[in-house]
């Protein structure tokens, strides 16, 4: 093979070949599938993927308890009923911490699994979990606020305005920004006073998703291709054709990879992956890395030890595919 066709191997790269034989749920060529649970109801999980170690943690929701799951063997080795149906798990400061539909946080021990703290967070809609300025954050998706909690406590710290349908924060040192998915707008928080300002309105069709990386936010979502906006005014720098839309996004370096719907899903806005793609912020490449061979949501997505993650909550099945 010439050196030109090795570097178009290379750009066209499909799902690597990892360690192990594809489980039964297959559905990603080249990938390796691990049962987990399903279940995932009709309104459907949105954080359900954390990993700590060589262990994944998972939410499942209509069966109100999280479980461990060894990615090395694909054994499950703890599971965890909780009070209620679970929507989000998040991996910070030395605990594996769960959030219910009815807007309680557990804090788990990440050996035992034991809940060591659980905090009532008096939210209307709770919806997934963040971290950044030394604290805990949540949505409060119906009441146009995210609210701050203290780790050591799970006590709210402050409750912080945001626009409408919070659905995604970043963070950058000592500012926080939340994309509001219902009014299309960004706003700026002061994580010193707990002040927010809003910045822009983006006027894409529901942003959902956002990272911050290398001086800018990367946002996606329903109706939404990848934006790259500046964190000081929120206008949009670049937009990054992508497809219908993005599912989700995670940073790895300087890729971020993204799960994206074809246009037919992306009317009923359904997790449904039509293909996994990954730009590179530096040179803004978009490459698709493959496609699934049968239908997979994407419920969790999460970069750890050398592979990219996806959990299926529907179906059952947690994704390694080598990165």
């Amino acid at each position: 093979m010439g050196s030109k066709a090795r570097v178009a191997a290379t750009v066209l790269l499909v799902f690597a070949v990892v360690a192990g034989a594809a489980g039964a749920g297959g559905g990603l060529p080249g990938a390796r599938a691990l049962e987990i649970c399903a279940g995932a109801g009709a309104r459907w999980p949105t954080m359900t993927l954390a990993l700590r170690g060589a262990y994944a943690w998972i939410a499942c929701k209509e069966q109100a308890r999280v479980i461990r799951v060894d990615t090395r063997t694909g054994r499950r080795t703890r599971s965890v009923r909780l009070g209620g149906a679970v929507i989000a798990v998040r991996s910070g400061f030395g605990s594996i911490w769960a959030l219910d539909s009815g807007g309680t946080l557990y804090r788990l021990d990440p050996a035992t699994g034991k809940v060591v703290r659980r905090g009532v967070l008096g939210l209307s809609a709770a919806y997934n979990i963040w971290i950044g300025g030394g604290s805990l954050w949540v949505a409060d998706d119906q009441a146009a606020q995210v609210v701050r909690v203290s780790p050591r406590t799970a006590h709210v710290i402050a409750r912080v305005r945001t626009g409408d349908g919070p659905a995604a924060m970043a963070f950058d040192g000592d500012t926080g920004w939340v994309i509001n998915h219902r009014d299309t707008t960004l706003s700026r928080i002061d994580l010193t006073t707990n002040r927010s300002t809003p910045l822009a309105r983006l006027g894409h069709d529901t942003p959902e998703r956002m990272v911050w990386a290398r001086g800018s936010l990367w946002i996606t979502g329903r109706g939404t291709d990848l934006l790259k906006v500046d964190p000081a005014d929120g206008s949009i720098d670049q937009t990054i054709e992508i497809g219908a839309s993005g599912i989700d996004l995670a940073l790895d370096g300087d890729k971020l990879w993204i799960p994206t719907r074809s246009e037919a899903v992306d009317q009923s806005g359904f997790p449904t992956m039509a293909a996994l793609k990954r730009v590179s912020i530096s040179s803004g490449i978009l490459s698709t890395v493959g496609e699934p061979t049968r239908p997979i949501d994407v419920h969790g997505l999460a970069i750890a030890a050398g592979a990219v993650w996806i959990a299926d909550n529907r179906r059952g099945y947690l994704y390694r595919v080598a990165r």
